[in-house]
């Protein structure tokens, strides 16, 4: 009876020296290498820096992984938040409409100079003359409104593209 007593006061030992041996290893691994390694475009390559950090050796970034990377523009960010970090957005941003229409619902769908693509999410009226300014402006919980200058409404729209 001593004896199995014995053999599983073993093992409980072995397995909670295990536990705190992997803690430890996963301790060392630092918030900066994780993002690093989340950076890399390539997946096979990503997946060997994630490799190596579990391994607890240091990755490799090349020079050719870096420059990989695409610059992207605060603008072309602009509405994109909710898919990445967000970064230093700005929180205004004048913009030109190119093409106007409406959706089956009766939203518009508005293709802006710099390429990109906004939707209506609301059911407010809202005319769009040719001759207006407008600007787009970030709301709280990753919402944008559409505004014109010179005018005290604006509607709430969502990024498509």
């Amino acid at each position: 009876m001593s004896n199995r007593v014995m053999i599983s006061s073993v093992i409980c030992g072995t397995a909670v020296a295990a536990l705190f041996s992997v803690t430890v290893q996963a301790q060392s691994v630092t918030d900066a290498q994780l993002a690093a390694c989340a950076k890399i475009e390539n997946p096979l390559q990503r997946l060997v820096c994630f490799d190596q950090l579990s391994a607890g050796k240091k990755p490799v970034v090349t020079q050719q992984q870096q420059a990989d990377q695409p610059v992207v523009s605060a603008e072309d960010k602009f509405g994109r938040e909710h898919l990445d970090d967000g970064g230093d957005a700005p929180d205004k941003l004048a913009v030109e409409i190119v093409g106007k229409s409406k959706d089956v619902y009766g939203y518009w769908v508005i293709d802006l100079s710099n390429g990109q693509r906004w939707r209506q999410t609301e059911s407010a009226t809202f005319q769009l003359p040719d001759d207006a300014e407008y600007y787009i402006e970030r709301g709280v919980l990753d919402s944008f409104f559409l505004g014109r200058e010179g005018m005290n409404r604006r509607i709430r729209v969502q990024r498509i593209d």
